[in-house]
This record gives structure tokens, sequence and C-alpha cells, in this order.
């Protein structure tokens, strides 16, 4: 006679695989973080059409590229690159996360099935020349998608810390062939933040290579409205659903 299995949710781990759990359960812990972040102004039109019907564009199109350098985690130490627009969700400003690159595999699905954080593995370098600091994406190797350039001139206030929410959106299609998404969630992540020290100067970005698979480039860029750079720890928490797409 068949025999039921015993895994249920009672006794499951919080990831899959079920009984070998790939990451652990939020909060994640960052430590003595390097970031570099240049905003800039963007097509309206361009920034619509991959923007999430919940969420409104602010104006003008504002959009940000950023490189970050995490040297210590609960996640293990990674690179990672982001692409955002400023949106506000009923009111209130956040930061859509469009695009979202790391260089290992626990934060890439940990952050794609607790948060909806869109994010694929690339080759992402963070590095010092001269007096500039510097992050490259690349997606296979050797083909650069984007890259930004930040020149440290002076000492920023720590007002970085209250930067409006990551938003993003969980996309999970359906397993069956004509069912709708199982899954198509507007979630809003908790961020704690600690500046250590900010400090603004001069930003250059660029998206050298155009690719279908990965349009970091839908972008294009009107003009550099800021850039800074950072040294934080952090503290990821859970995220909460704010809306779903219908």
């Amino acid at each position: 006679m068949a025999k039921h299995g015993r895994l249920n949710l009672g006794n499951a781990e919080y990831s899959m695989p079920a009984d070998a759990a790939a990451y652990q359960r939020p909060p994640f812990y960052y430590r003595n973080t390097r970031s570099i972040v240049v905003a800039f102004e963007t097509d309206l039109e361009a920034a619509l059409q991959a923007l999430p019907a919940p969420l409104a564009l602010i104006e003008p199109a504002t959009a940000i590229l950023s490189f970050y350098e995490y040297r210590w985690t609960t996640f293990g130490p990674y690179n990672e690159a982001i692409l955002s627009v400023l949106v506000e969700h009923k009111g209130r400003p956040m930061n859509y996360i469009m695009h979202i690159a790391v260089t290992t595999e626990p934060p890439m699905l940990a952050g794609r099935e607790i948060w909806g954080f869109p994010k694929k593995l690339a080759q992402i370098e963070f590095k010092n020349d001269r007096d500039m600091i510097y992050g490259t994406l690349e997606r296979p190797a050797g083909i650069r998608l984007a890259s930004a350039i930040v020149r440290p001139e002076r000492p920023a206030d720590n007002g970085h810390s209250a930067a409006p929410p990551p938003v993003s959106m969980r996309l999970i299609p359906s397993p069956e062939e004509n069912g709708r998404p199982s899954c198509a969630e507007i979630i809003e992540t908790h961020i704690e933040s600690r500046v250590i020290e900010a400090w603004t100067g001069v930003g250059s970005i660029a998206f050298a290579e155009s690719s279908r698979l990965d349009p970091w480039n839908r972008l294009p860029v009107k003009r550099v409205i800021a850039a800074s750079y950072m040294l934080s720890d952090m503290t990821l928490g859970f995220g909460k659903v704010i809306d779903r797409l219908e």
C-alpha cells in the first residue's frame, strides 16, 4: 500500500527545496557596503512602457543607475547593479526597480522569490581608479550593458538613509498553459539603512550595448541630475504586498 509523505507546512524549511532551503528567513544583514548612485532625467514614454499600471511616474521622469559592493552580508559577499525609476503609489514616493543583476545565486533566489526583485546573474565590477569610483555590468561576460563613474568631491549629509522605499513587481507565471499568472503583486520592501559616510560629486553613465534580452538601455539619458558615493550598513527585512496587477 502507498504511504503518504510526512513533509508539510509545519516541518518544511523556509524556502525551496523544502528539506534543504536555498536561503534563510529575513532579515538579512549587510556591513560596510560601498555604493555609487547616478540619477538622470530620462524619456517619459520609455519609462511608462516598463512601469506597472498601479504605479505612477513622477515628472520629470527620473531614473537611477546604481552599483553596490557588498563586502560582508548574511548572503555572503557579492556585487549588484540596479536600474530604477522614481514613482508614486497612491501619493507615496517610491523607487521602482526595473532591472537588477547580482553575481551570486543566494541573493538572486531570495530576491526573486521573496520581494519580486527581477534579478539575473551577471558579471559586475566595482572598482577605484585614481580619483574615480566606477561600476560595470556585463551580461554575458564581454557584453557591456551599463557603467557608471562617480568622482566624490564633497561630504554630503546622511539624508540618503531617507530615500524612497524600493518597490517591485513579483510576477510568477501559471503552470497551466492558458492560466493567469499565479502571482502578480506590487511589493514594498522594508529596509533599514545606516549611512557611515556619504559624498556627492560628478557622475557619468553609459549604456554601451543594446540587448533585447536585457534592455538596460531602454531609458535614454537626457541629463545627469546627481551623483553620490556612500558607505553604509543595511538590514533587509520582509516586504509588504501593496497592490496587485490586474
